[in-house]
């Protein structure tokens, strides 16, 4: 039986969780060719209740807009949708975000005029750097439509897209953020009216990065080691929690598979590469999976039993 460790390279980072709570038009339907007959509109707002839990704040990491507590919005037909296009005048009722074909599964489905605001401020003292954000008229609307979007920093322009329409390319953003504390995310019509005007913000992220003084202090392990067999996939659970007697806050990680090098040891791979690993509260449990696939060592035959593997975190 080989014993192999495996050392996930952790960065700590705080991180965010959040909630957020759309005018749309089915093609060819007869509500398609003028969904505002006689001046009808469904105009939607909201505000953050006074006294309710306080926006998620911002961490290190690459937060996504649509997982962020809006701290107020407005939209011009039905409410904003978070992951969906802004559909009707219901709640829930977009479709899949697309833009030039290209589907999302994360952003804002809104519709001219609209407008949401998200704090800045960041957890831990993290320190929020860029926004990026596609953007475009969503397909569900053809080539109709006309909007403009707007990103405003602390109340001040930094951005305006000019007249897009259906038949736009899609655009994306990318602007500093260094040294702002609030975002404001605007869509106007363009001065001809909002018919059809269904705006996406597709894969809104905002980038912060760790105060260098902050004191972060976590402690990951994994409770013991696994059996499994080569070419086989296994689960371990890794435990992250705050060192005794300190508060860290949120967490968010990545981890990474360092190779071995004693003789025999069979290789194994994050079945999850990618996966960032976050918590709002600790103690908190990952399951992580690994694969145990060639290649293998040179002159090394894997065996036919199984195989226990002791995971060291550092």
């Amino acid at each position: 039986m080989s014993v192999a460790s495996i050392f996930p390279s952790v960065t700590s980072a705080v991180v965010l969780c959040a909630l957020l709570a759309g005018c749309g038009t089915t093609p060819g339907s007869s509500a398609e060719m003028d969904p505002y007959a006689g001046g009808a509109s469904f105009p939607w707002t909201y505000t953050a209740p006074a006294g309710s839990l306080g926006p998620q704040r911002l961490t290190a990491a690459l937060n996504t807009l649509s997982f962020e507590t809006l701290l107020g919005a407005s939209n011009g037909w039905g409410p904003i949708e978070p992951d969906r296009s802004n559909g009707e005048q219901a709640r829930g009722d977009g479709r899949t975000l697309t833009l030039a074909g290209v589907p999302y599964a994360r952003g804002f489905g809104t519709h001219a005029g609209s407008e949401m605001r998200f704090s800045l401020q960041g957890h831990n003292g993290a320190r929020c750097t860029r926004l990026t954000s596609d953007i475009g008229v969503d397909d569900e609307v053809g080539h109709r439509g006309s909007v403009v979007f707007q990103v405003f920093l602390d109340g001040a322009l930094a951005y305006d897209s000019g007249t897009m329409t259906g038949a736009s390319a899609t655009r994306r953003i990318d602007l500093d953020l260094r040294g702002k504390s609030e975002l404001r995310l605007v869509v106007g019509d363009a001065g001809d009216g909002i018919d059809y005007d269904h705006a996406d913000w597709a894969n809104p992220q905002v980038r912060c990065e760790n105060d260098s003084a902050a004191d972060l202090r976590y402690s990951f392990e994994f409770p013991g080691p696994l059996n499994a067999r080569y070419g086989q996939q296994v689960t371990a659970t890794l435990r992250v929690s705050d060192e005794p007697g300190h508060t860290s806050g949120p967490v968010s990680f990545q981890l990474s598979v360092f190779h071995w090098s004693s003789p025999g040891a069979p290789p194994a791979q994050l079945a999850e590469p990618n996966r960032v690993y976050a918590a709002t509260t600790l103690p908190a449990e990952f399951p992580v999976r690994l694969n145990l696939t060639a290649p293998y060592p040179d002159g090394f035959t894997p065996p036919t039993g199984p195989v226990e593997l002791t995971l060291l975190s550092s």
